[in-house]
């Protein structure tokens, strides 16, 4: 789902489902209590989000280009310790890999 910024939805269909996002777009820092293996922190404007849930975990993967361009991402819808619903994506294209997040759900 996209909006434009101020939680409005593009999409009907989704915001006929009630669900509203605020894009950020933003890179973060990601914690781990063990790798190989979920985030279980994030750290945002220099401030600490603990990861109490993780609603949903997906990968895309981008095999429209040559191998040496794809753009493959991890992506983690989390729920955190302010009772925030993010979702937050590790990019492990070519290059440096990197934390995002990349949105914020609106209730």
């Amino acid at each position: 789902m996209r909006n434009d910024g101020d939680g409005r939805c593009l999409f009907a269909d989704r915001c006929a489902m009630g669900e509203r996002s605020r894009f950020i777009d933003e890179e973060i820092e990601v914690r781990f209590v063990q790798k190989p293996g979920p985030p279980t922190s994030f750290i945002w404007r220099g401030r600490e989000y603990g990861i109490v849930e993780i609603e949903r975990a997906y990968r895309r993967l981008d095999f429209k280009r040559a191998w040496w361009r794809r753009r493959h991402r991890d992506y983690y819808r989390v729920k955190t310790d302010t009772r925030q619903v993010f979702e937050i994506y590790f990019h492990r294209g070519p290059g440096k890999r990197y934390w995002v997040l990349y949105k914020e759900y609106i209730a």
